[in-house]
């Protein structure tokens, strides 16, 4: 048997070197979750958990509250709400216009087969004709203010005929009984004037109206207690309103007449009735009368002041002389001092005058007033002229002695010194 020949051993070949890292897993991306379907109702193994790892977003099962109530039983509440009002507005809609059909429903057959026409429409129609109703209401509401409640038919007429509150108005300032309330502004046009809103118009009527009852004349218009007595009232002061006379004026008047006349001393109010006729019960009706201008007015009671202060002296009193008195700036006051004054000096003054009168020098209450009050040149010449015409003949040698004069029942011991 031949022998075998173990082979030469080979060198072992080195073993592989061994790496110092490993190959990275690779991590596949989480699909994101199939949505549930109604069918399905399977949720995701593991409580929740993705196969990835990754937790799902679960869907908010507790419904959003608001005020304890959810969002949308709120809204399907108020939707109801809506409808229900919406049919309780379709029936009186409904009712008011009377519409009725052949068949005795409230309206034609509509899409949904119960009648009646567009709930929101009828709706809208509803608020119109609302608010129309709500702006006549108002309309005979401002006309009764006015006190025109007879008009309030007319209004009604109005509303049912169609026409707007805006051309009612109009027409309702064009009747009769509207130009007879506000008269005054008929006559302010017929002046040539501007008209007056109505509310400035009823705020001169209450105003005219207070200032009469401060003084005790509240019904010199008037009483306007029935409907006659009011209407013929309100003519009354329409007058005033119509001849521009103004609240602050009208009062001015009052109180010249009342104040400065009325309730003056007994020798004014006589001065006054002597130079213009007008006796106390009168004064008001002549000192509220708009033709007459109140500077004039106002001039014709200084005047009377100034005569009721010569009365008051026992001197004499012109309707003339006061006027131009008054007219020069003189007022009660200064006319109580200066005829005081006249009173004391004028009878010596008009004796001398009397006794000189051969000289040409006279003097009267007309001088003594020009002197006192104007302060007059020519009055003050007459009346140094007597005062030296009366000394000169006092130191006189010849002629009439001094103790002829001293004897006159004109001449005094003080009277030349001491009272002219």
């Amino acid at each position: 048997m031949a022998s075998v020949v173990n082979p030469r051993p080979t060198a072992p070949k080195p073993a592989a070197p061994k790496t110092s890292y490993k190959t990275p897993t690779v991590i596949a991306k989480p699909s994101a979750p199939a949505p549930a379907t109604k069918s399905s109702g399977a949720t995701p193994k593991g409580g929740g958990q993705a196969a990835s790892g990754s937790k799902l977003i679960q869907p908010i099962k507790t419904p959003i509250k608001t005020g304890g109530v959810s969002a949308y039983d709120k809204a399907k509440a108020e939707l109801a709400k809506s409808i229900e009002e919406g049919k309780k507005l379709v029936d009186l809609y409904n009712k008011n216009k009377k519409v009725e059909d052949d068949d005795g429903d409230s309206g034609g057959d509509g899409e949904d087969g119960k009648g009646g026409e567009d709930a929101g429409l009828a709706y809208s129609k509803m608020q119109d004709e609302k608010a129309r109703q709500d702006a006549f209401a108002i309309l005979r509401d401002v006309f009764s203010s006015y006190g025109l409640s007879e008009l309030a038919d007319q209004i009604s007429g109005y509303m049912r005929e169609g026409i707007g509150t805006g051309e009612a108005t109009i027409r309702l300032k064009q009747s009769q009984p509207y130009k007879d309330r506000f008269y005054g502004n008929e006559l302010r046009l017929a002046a040539g004037r501007n008209v007056i809103n109505e509310a400035e118009y009823l705020d001169l009527e209450n105003s005219y109206s207070e200032t009469l009852k401060a003084y005790g004349l509240q019904n010199y218009f008037g009483t306007g207690v029935t409907p006659n007595e009011r209407k013929n009232r309100q003519k009354s002061i329409a007058s005033v309103i119509g001849a521009d006379i103004s609240a602050v004026e009208f009062k001015e008047r009052v109180v010249v007449a009342v104040d400065r006349v009325k309730m003056a001393d007994p020798a004014t109010k006589n001065a006054f009735q002597q130079f213009y006729g007008i006796g106390e019960a009168d004064l008001a009706q002549y000192f509220l009368d708009p033709t007459k201008n109140l500077v004039n007015l106002k001039e014709k009671a200084t005047a009377a002041e100034i005569g009721g202060a010569a009365i008051g002296q026992g001197l004499s009193a012109t309707m003339t002389s006061a006027e131009d008195l008054a007219r020069f700036g003189i007022n009660r006051e200064q006319a109580q001092i200066g005829y005081g004054r006249i009173s004391e000096e004028l009878p010596t003054a008009g004796s001398l005058g009397r006794i000189y009168s051969e000289s040409g020098v006279t003097y009267n209450q007309a001088d003594a007033e020009g002197a006192t009050f104007k302060g007059l040149a020519s009055a003050k010449r007459k009346k140094e002229r007597l005062k030296e015409l009366e000394e000169n003949q006092f130191s006189a040698s010849s002629g009439t002695g001094i103790n002829s004069f001293m004897n006159s029942p004109y001449v005094t011991k003080g009277s030349s010194a001491g009272q002219f």
